[in-house]
Order: structure tokens, then C-alpha cells, then sequence
């Protein structure tokens, strides 16, 4: 094999090593999987020239020790496959018949290597010039039998479950390692035939040969492990993504954390275990919209009916000695995204970022109010905040479902209370995100405020208020209409098969919606609205001028 592609697979093969390390705590298959990548990274890594040479002072022949590290390999291919197919199901001691075979074959290896009068050759030149003894034909033919049949068992069920895999990557990748698998499988076999030849007395022309056969195994090799990657790239980018919209989360999140700590879900050292792929980020990102939701829902009593109709009234009249200059900016920036995008419609964008900035000015209204103890009914709590009972008087006619009653939002066991916003069965549960008299229900599809419950998932777009107790709003409704009664909380979002969208969909509008407001909330308008309303009630409290 020539340097250049010696340097490709290696940095490949440690790459994908490298790149499925989280999958080591996912379940069995994975972690065999992982183990025959990491033995085939050890085994190419120690057939270099360089590093084999440092070994010659450690090891006898250590030329033998790549062959010994691909029977381990294999080894581990062989219970990937067997795991794969649950063979160990019908057959409990298959398990240990397979690690025997793997001994087996390593020990008949190092046997035939130290009766091997001049040692074991593994350079074509070496191999195929002059005669070849007993022993080595023989090393030769367990080291390849062994890995080849392997391979070809690896080759054909890749092959088969790629037939009924979903289109996409992993279709494509496992076509890749069954590929892979049988050019390294049609290596050992060719290689095999050469050396049984060439002992019964035929020349083989070892120049023209070798470096054919040691290119096409290369890209065997190359091919397979660019296919054991590729499914796992997707799975990467979702988990980026995912990333990406907590780091977009946080800092609302921060916000409720520090108003209301008890709606965390989990201790921050399970989350720096969720950072190392322990589990999944997604659920981790369910969790922080769930912790957000919960926030608000506490929040609901201290948030005015009117204040997003006020709200916006506030950014119309701030922005409306601007609006020449908005649409010369408008039109330079819908040319600049029709070069880029010729079907996304700015216009949309900035009514949605409109939308999340009449939602944020209405929680920083409701996190003033809150410091204050100053709830929307005019009355406040004597013990500061939310009191240990309630975040609601029990007798609160607006009390629908029991969010607010003796196992509330604000209840003395916290937000992760049984019964309460976040009970252990219910938002922080990785089979649905709430239960169904939970405050944050977001399992099925999406219906996530039933009748019994205080909180809902809105849509791409929607407003998370003005709608009115126990209403329906479609998937991507805007904020708007709120009447005396409604609240966050009175919110509903209809199931998915309602309005065609599944409930990953639905939670993905949420996560894109709570990003947006969360990102408006650090503008300044939320701030100056706020400074705006303590105006407007002082103002609302001093005595009219005398005519």
C-alpha cells in the first residue's frame, strides 16, 4: 500500500473512531461496532514501517501483531452481526463458541509464527519468492480464511438490510460497508489462491500484484468506513442542531431559572453527563422547553390582560417615526435574499420576529410584576413572589384544569411535584414530556393543553397568548386578540393529526418559536416597555389637574 493512501485510511478510520465515541453508551451493538473500528484503527496503525519497527524491541515478531489485531477485529465484526441479527437469542452460548474460534485461531497463528523457521513474511516480495514452507501456507490460510469468511457473513447482511432500510444515509451507508467488506473479502481470498499456488512450484509476478491488490483492499477498507460514518453524520447533525437551539434557549431560560429554580428538571451534573452523549440531547432540549413553559405558567398571574395589546400599541408608536426608513431597508434587503433565497418571504420573517418581541416585552412586564409581588388582579403575595401554597389563590375562577391548585406551578414540592407542572411521569418523562394533567404536556401529537392541563405547545410562529380558555389555535397562528381572560396557560394547539403536522413538528415550531422570543428578550425594547407600563401606572395613580 503506498503512503498516500496508507495516510487516508488512517486518519479515516481514526476519525470515524473518534466520531462514534458517544455510541459507547447507547447499547451492545454500538459498542461492537466501536470495538472493531478501534482494533482496525490499532492493527493499521501498527503495520506502519515506523511504528512496527519501535515494536521489534518489545515484540519477537512484530510483524505477526497486525494479524493477531485483525482477528479482534473480526472478532468484534462477528458479534456486531450476531448482535445485529439477535443470534445470541436462540443461541445463549454462540457468545462463547465465537470467542474460543478468535483464541483459536490467535493461538495457531502465534504457533505456526514461532515454528516458523525463518519467521512469518508478510511483503509480497518476501512471500511469493522462492519456496514457501509448510508453516506459513498455513498461517496464511487460517489468518485469511478466518477473516474472510467473516467478512463475507459482514458483506452479505449488510447487503440484505440495506434492501429494507429507509432511503437516505443509512441505506447508502450500509451499501458502503457491505461494499467495502467484500473487496477486503475478494483481497484475502485472491491473496489466499497466490500463496497456494505459488507453494505447489507457479511463478507469480509479485511486481505487477501486489500493489494492484493492496490499492483495491485499501479502498475496501475505505469505502467500509466511510460507510460505518455516514449514518452516524446525520445523527451528528441533528445533535448539532440541537446544540444549537439550546445555546439559543438559554438565555430565557437563564431567566426562569433564576426566578423559578425549582421548574429544573435535572441537577446540572446530569447535564454535563447529557454533554457527553450519555443521553440523548434531544430530550435535554424537550426539557428546556418544558422548564421555559413552566416559568411562564407561573408567570401567568402577574401578566396583565392587556399588556401584549399593549405591547404592541408601545413598538407601533416607537417605530412609527421610522417607517420611511424601513422600507428603503426592506427593499435593499428583499433584494439581498432573493439572491440568496428566491422563495423566503422577508415580510414573514419580520412579522414573526414582531410577534416574538410582543411576547418577550410581555414576560419582562410579567418578571417586573413578579420582583414587585404584584399580580394582574391588583392583589400581591405577603411572603414575596410565589407563595408556598399556590401561584394562584385556590379560589381563582380562572383555575380550569388544577394547574394552579394544591399541585400547581407553585406548589411547596416545586414544579417537579407529582401532579404538578413537571411531575415525574409527566414533563420531564422521556416517553412524553408531560403527562395528560400536567402543566407541559407536549406527548402525541401535540395536543399539548388538554383539558386538564395549564400548558400548551404552540406552533411554528405562535403566540403562546391571546386566545381564549380552552380555545383552539392552529399551528402557526400569530399572536394577536387577546381578550380579559386569556393567559399563556389558556392556550391550546391542536393534535397532529388535526393539522397534518406531526408532533416532532410541532415541537420543533415551539423550539423554533421559543428561540425567536428568547433572542428578542435580549433587545432592548422588552426593557423600555417595561420603564413604559411603570410609567403609565404612576401616571394612572396621580390625581387629574384641575380644570
Amino acid at each position: 500500500m503506498n503512503g498516500a493512501l496508507t495516510g487516508v485510511v488512517l486518519a479515516l478510520v481514526w476519525g470515524t473512531v473518534l466520531f462514534r465515541l458517544p455510541t459507547l453508551w447507547r447499547d451492545a451493538q454500538q459498542r461492537a461496532l466501536w470495538a472493531t473500528l478501534f482494533t482496525l484503527a490499532v492493527t493499521k496503525t501498527v503495520a506502519t514501517p515506523g511504528v512496527n519497527g519501535l515494536l521489534r524491541d518489545v515484540v519477537g515478531q512484530p510483524r505477526v501483531l497486525p494479524h493477531l489485531l485483525g482477528v479482534a477485529a473480526a472478532f468484534f465484526l462477528l458479534r456486531f452481526i450476531s448482535l445485529l441479527t439477535d443470534y445470541y437469542t436462540s443461541r445463549p452460548r454462540a457468545a462463547r463458541w465465537q470467542g474460543l474460534l478468535a483464541l483459536a485461531v490467535a493461538g495457531v497463528l502465534m504457533t505456526l509464527a514461532v515454528v516458523s523457521p525463518e519467521g512469518i513474511p508478510t511483503q509480497g516480495s518476501e512471500l511469493l519468492h522462492g519456496a514457501i514452507a509448510p508453516e506459513v501456507v498455513a498461517y496464511w490460510v487460517a489468518l485469511e480464511g478466518y477473516l474472510g469468511a467473516v467478512l463475507v457473513l459482514a458483506g452479505q447482511l449488510f447487503w440484505r438490510v440495506s434492501r429494507t432500510a429507509p432511503a437516505g444515509l443509512l441505506r447508502n451507508g450500509l451499501r458502503a460497508i457491505a461494499g467495502g467488506t467484500l473487496m477486503i473479502a475478494t483481497y484475502a481470498a485472491f491473496k489466499t489462491v497466490l500463496i497456494i499456488v505459488h507453494a505447489f512450484g507457479v511463478a507469480i509476478p509479485v511486481e505487477a500484484v501486489e500493489p494492484p491488490a493492496n490499492a483495491f483492499r485499501a479502498i475496501g477498507t475505505i469505502v467500509a468506513v466511510v460507510g460505518a460514518a455516514v449514518p452516524a453524520y446525520g445523527k451528528l447533525r441533528s445533535v448539532v442542531r440541537a446544540y444549537r437551539s439550546l445555546l439559543a434557549l438559554r438565555p430565557l431560560w437563564l431567566v426562569m431559572r433564576r426566578t423559578f429554580p425549582d421548574i429544573i428538571l435535572f441537577s446540572r451534573r446530569r447535564a454535563m453527563v447529557e454533554l457527553a452523549g450519555v443521553d440523548d440531547v434531544r430530550l435535554r432540549l424537550y426539557r428546556r422547553v418544558i422548564e421555559i413553559r413552566d416559568g411562564m405558567l407561573a408567570l401567568r398571574d402577574y401578566l396583565p390582560a392587556d399588556a401584549l395589546d399593549a405591547a404592541r400599541t408601545f413598538l407601533r408608536d416607537r417605530d412609527q417615526g421610522r417607517d420611511q426608513g424601513r422600507d428603503r431597508d426592506r427593499g435593499r434587503d428583499q433584494g439581498r435574499d432573493q439572491g440568496r433565497d428566491p422563495d423566503r418571504d422577508p415580510d414573514q420573517d419580520r412579522d414573526r420576529d414582531t410577534a416574538a418581541l410582543v411576547e418577550a416585552c410581555g414576560i419582562a412586564l410579567a418578571l417586573d410584576r413578579h420582583r414587585l409581588n404584584a399580580r394582574a388582579d391588583g392583589s400581591t403575595d405577603a411572603d414575596g413572589g410565589d407563595d408556598a401554597g399556590d401561584s394562584r389563590d385556590a379560589g381563582d375562577p380562572r383555575d380550569a384544569g388544577g394547574a394552579g391548585d394544591a399541585g400547581g406551578a407553585g406548589d411547596a414540592g416545586g414544579a417537579g411535584d407529582a401532579g404538578g407542572a413537571s411531575d415525574a411521569g409527566g414533563a420531564g418523562d422521556a416517553g412524553g414530556a408531560g403527562d395528560a394533567g400536567g402543566a407541559s404536556d407536549v406527548d402525541g401529537a401535540g395536543d399539548a393543553g388538554d383539558a386538564g392541563g395549564a400548558d400548551g405547545v404552540s406552533g411554528a410562529g405562535g403566540g403562546l397568548a391571546g386566545a381564549r380558555a380552552g380555545g383552539v389555535v392552529e399551528v402557526g397562528a400569530p399572536v394577536g386578540g387577546a381578550e380579559a381572560g386569556g393567559r399563556w396557560s389558556d392556550l391550546r394547539v391542536a393534535g397532529g393529526d388535526e393539522v397534518g403536522a406531526s408532533a416532532e413538528e410541532v415541537l420543533d415550531g415551539e423550539i423554533a418559536w421559543l428561540s425567536a422570543v428568547s433572542a428578542a428578550f435580549r433587545r432592548r425594547e422588552p426593557a423600555e416597555y417595561v420603564r413604559h407600563e411603570r410609567a403609565r401606572e404612576v401616571a394612572g395613580r396621580l390625581p387629574a389637574p384641575e380644570r
